[in-house]
């Protein structure tokens, strides 16, 4: 792996956790996600240039610099006790952009899969399938739940803060991927014919 691939995987990391992130000053966002996705922006298009696996992650990215610009001037997202109180304008956005990050994020999942499959040992790209797994179970049980979350009693917004940790685990090992294949020095490695897991 090259030194300009090396850095695009870490910037790649880098980038994931400004979205993940929430931390404001009043209405000022601290770690504002539209920086995290222009990194990321930047790295899958580095990436991309020597592997094809990125090249639809980068359109998801660029629309996700957009959506997230008026998280510069106002808060966006919904705190658990203001489920009920939010309009359903500010629902529709903030599940909109959550549906449309996983699917980067799954899309991120198989473009380091590609870039590893040659150079990983096989306990890195179980990871990478195990992770993706993890990640997309989670995601879909809090859309699964979220709808029924805003007829319900304030008391099972509890279950939604739950999933949400799950899911900022998730994000984590997500992230880790990155600067772990951002290690790798070897040469390209010879499966012959026990591949280890299957391809994405």
């Amino acid at each position: 792996m090259n030194p300009s691939m090396r850095s695009a995987l870490r910037r790649l990391g880098w980038g994931l956790v400004f979205p993940l992130v929430d931390l404001h000053l009043g209405s000022f966002d601290v770690l504002p996600d539209i920086i995290g996705y222009i990194m990321i922006l930047i790295a899958l298009g580095q990436l991309g240039a020597g592997d094809g696996g990125f090249k639809q992650a980068r359109w998801l990215a660029a629309v996700l610099i957009f959506l997230s610009l008026p998280q510069l001037m106002v808060k966006t997202s919904i705190d658990i006790n203001q489920l009920t109180a939010a309009p359903l304008g500010m629902h529709i956005y903030v599940q909109g952009t959550a549906i449309l990050h996983a699917l980067l994020a799954y899309l991120i999942f198989q473009g380091l899969y590609t870039v590893a499959r040659p150079i990983a040992p096989p306990e890195l790209l179980d990871a990478i399938v195990n992770r993706q797994k993890l990640y997309m179970a989670v995601f879909a049980s809090q859309l699964i739940f979220y709808p029924f979350l805003l007829n319900l009693d304030e008391s099972w917004a509890n279950m939604l803060l739950l999933i949400g940790i799950f899911i900022f685990v998730a994000e984590l090992l997500l992230i880790r991927l990155p600067f772990r294949l951002s290690q790798i020095r070897n040469t390209p490695i010879d499966y012959g014919d026990n591949p280890g897991t299957s391809p994405l």
